[in-house]
This record gives C-alpha cells, structure tokens and sequence, in this order.
C-alpha cells in the first residue's frame, strides 16, 4: 500500500497533493464559488475500471477542480488522496503537434484503470468548441471501462489559460458529474465519441 499501481511512493505524493489541495481550495471555494453537482453518481461505482470524460477548460485547474470533487467522496478530505497523470502526447508546450499513439501512454492508461479511476479530456485542447480526439473512444473500445461524463464551467473566467493564475474573485464555478454512459463498446468509435461528446455538453 505504500506504492501506487505505477509503483510510486504514496507518502511523497500524498504530501505534495495535500499542499496543493488546500492551498487551491482557497482560490476555488473561498475566493470564488464552487458547486459541485452528481456527486450521487460517483458513490456507486467501482473502485477501479472509471474512465471520468470531461470538457476542458485550463490547462491544470480542471484536473485540480475534478480531484477536489472527487476527494469529497473519501474522509478525511484529502488526507488519503489518489490521483495519476498520463501526459498528453498531442500537444508539445503550447503547440500542437501531430504524433502517432504512444503506446507507453496507452499502457499507463492500461495501468491506472486497473488501480483506480483516470480522468482524460477527449477535445486534447481548452478551445471551446473543439472536436473530440477519435484516441479517446479507441480507448474506451479497448478497455471498456465506467465511462462518467464530467461538466466543468467558470474556470476560464476565474484562472488564466494555464489555470494556475488567478484573475478574478467571486466567480460561479461548477463540476457537474453525471450518470454513467451506456455504451455499447461494439460499436464503431465514431459513434462511441459522439455520446461521449454530447455527456460532456460538446457535440
């Protein structure tokens, strides 16, 4: 238990992740206003094997925002937090770049769904509007998954692009989970990425 299903120390990652974490509450629930919504469909499922689709806002606040929602879920709050990042392999810096599938991506995916939960942004960019990557439903075919759809709203008003500046107080900031996704994993991935569009309010 003191290692992680990537194999990382727990303690070193809980320390950073709980100075985060109470540091960007601040910014999130007492500069500004953060609503959090379906939280009742987080509480039946799975322990592993959840794929959280969202749209995307900031760079790295929307990761943050979906880990404090999540964290409410478990007692006490952020003491014992759990959370993995698998780097985007379509965008270098700012720019984007074509590249085939990184299959050591893919394994980390393979990985943190067998350990927990994985949070993926289908659009790849914080473009409003943006279509969604035909990768994510391949992974969804692929591992088949608890697909959840996850709303995020306000954090482009409140935080820079990055999402690690704050620019403005007193902001309406939501996530918004919904109920599971029925997919039919047989089906073609062009119609298992425009369901997972339309949960996350992007088709």
């Amino acid at each position: 238990m003191l290692r992680d299903a990537f194999g990382r120390l727990r303690p070193i990652r809980w320390g950073m992740i709980n100075l985060g974490g109470y540091l960007t509450v601040l910014q999130l629930r007492v500069l500004n206003r953060l609503r959090i919504e379906g939280v009742e469909y987080l509480k039946t499922l799975p322990s592993r094997g959840v794929l959280l689709v969202s749209n995307h806002l900031t760079h790295y606040m929307d990761s943050i925002v979906v880990f404090h929602s999540v964290s409410y879920l478990r007692r006490p709050y952020l003491v014992w937090p759990r959370t993995d990042l698998v780097k985007r392999t379509w965008k270098e810096g700012a720019q984007r770049i074509e590249r085939k599938v990184d299959l050591e991506d893919v394994a980390k995916i393979d990985t943190g769904l067998k350990g927990g939960w994985v949070l993926t942004f289908p659009q790849g960019t914080t473009t409003p509007g943006a279509p969604g990557r035909i990768g994510c439903a391949q992974i969804i075919k692929r591992f088949r998954p608890v697909v959840v759809p996850v709303r995020l709203g306000g954090l482009s008003e409140a935080f820079d692009k990055t999402g690690l500046k704050l620019r403005r107080i007193k902001v309406d900031l939501s996530v918004r989970y919904g109920r599971p996704l029925d997919i039919d994993y047989d089906q073609p991935a062009p119609a298992i990425l425009g369901a997972v569009m339309a949960g996350i309010g992007e088709a």
